[in-house]
């Protein structure tokens, strides 16, 4: 595939420097100066919109309805672990801090006694300056690190709301019984993929796991981060749970022939791109999740599965415990729109099921009200 030509300044320009210097990148390094590049990079220049009039509409500029309902499960937990006077919030990909702020503002409203200290990780400048405005009445409840590495050991929830899904990835390509890599070379000024033999030793460790059989074409995805973020995050959490909600599948989805293309994928302007190339810095790449892959590295982690599930399910059991049941008048325009928010996050045809929630424990055994409607979590991972 071939691109449109490459920009010239920031990321175009820093991508095509190490291509000529050291050869073709992969594409999880393409991914990574387009996102995060300094000078242009598509998040750390602000580039990055959502909402209706943004690139990509998420669960949180949706309404306050999402922080409320996550409010509802995090109270829940403070109360399983035995209602500690220190219990930490740490959030990471928190874009503008909304979801925080919504989540902070819920449990002051709807959670007397529930007051938890709240710890962003976020690297870029820009974002953490945007975060410490929105934020700036949680000021003393609040604080910013720069890196997960950075994080005191804590207990209680470390959430993320769609981070995996920005991890740079590898690209993959399994065809004639052998795994390929697609990596990203210049031809004059165009960004173009150029297979050559898969030699990333993890990376070739990780495909075994992965149903694909036969000689017939399937791309994929592989993110090099995964493991190494989780490890870090697991050993800081002394006690509690990681949280993560992101658009995905377990592994027998993920492979499924109909996705034989792979899930790469690139937003602008509420519409899919049609090159990931094209444009870096200007544009959102994300890749779907693979959920069994995350469970399995958690367990390496010594951590325990405790629940999985769709958004639809998740949103739905944790509404059941947060409204009170519907009466026969009629609502009030603000009740109206936050039920109308609540029926688009939980629509099964669009984010109510392309959305998962994946939560795993440490040093504590205890039902989860999001996970009320959940199959076993195991199952649906593993089958």
């Amino acid at each position: 595939m071939t691109a449109r030509p490459a920009d010239c300044a920031g990321p175009g320009e820093e991508l095509r420097r190490r291509i000529k210097s050291n050869g073709p990148v992969g594409f999880d390094e393409f991914m990574s100066v387009a996102l995060y590049h300094p000078e242009g990079g598509y998040y750390a220049s602000g580039t990055s919109r959502t909402g209706k009039h943004g690139d990509f509409v998420t669960s949180v500029s949706i309404g306050p309805v999402f922080g409320k309902l996550l409010a509802a499960q995090f109270s829940r937990m403070w109360k399983e672990l035995g209602e500690p006077g220190d219990f930490t919030l740490v959030e990471q990909g928190a874009n503008d801090g909304q979801l925080l702020d919504d989540i902070l503002t819920a449990i002051d409203r709807n959670h007397p006694g529930f007051r938890p200290h709240a710890i962003i990780v976020e690297p870029l400048a820009n974002r953490r300056t945007a975060q410490e405005t929105l934020l700036r009445r949680w000021q003393g409840r609040t604080q910013w690190v720069a890196d997960e590495k950075d994080l005191p050991r804590f207990t209680g929830v470390f959430f993320a709301n769609e981070l995996l899904d920005a991890f740079p990835v590898k690209l993959l390509v399994r065809t004639g019984g052998k795994w390929l890599e697609r990596r990203v070379d210049c031809d004059a000024d165009r960004f173009v993929f150029r297979e050559t033999p898969l030699e990333h030793a993890e990376a070739l460790e990780a495909a075994k796991k992965m149903p694909v059989d036969g000689d017939s074409r399937f791309c994929t995805e592989w993110s090099p981060s995964l493991a190494p973020w989780l490890e870090t995050v697991a050993d800081k959490l002394q006690r509690g749970w990681i949280f993560l909600v992101d658009y995905g599948h377990p592994r027998r989805a993920r492979f499924h022939p109909a996705r034989a293309e792979g899930t790469l994928a690139a937003y602008r302007k509420q519409q899919r791109a049609p090159d990931p190339l094209a444009a870096p810095g200007q544009q959102d790449l994300t890749a779907h999740v693979d959920f069994t892959t995350v469970a399995e590295e958690a367990e390496k982690c010594g951590l325990r599965i405790a629940g999985f599930t769709d958004q639809h399910h998740a949103l739905a059991a944790l509404a059941a415990i947060t409204f009170p049941p519907m009466a026969s008048s009629p609502l009030d325009a603000a009740a109206a729109k936050e039920m109308r928010a609540l029926r688009q996050l939980l629509h099964p045809e669009s984010m109510g099921t392309s959305f998962k929630f994946l939560a795993l424990s440490k040093g504590i055994d205890a039902p989860l009200p999001a996970f009320r409607f959940a199959s076993d979590a195991h199952r649906e991972l593993f089958a």
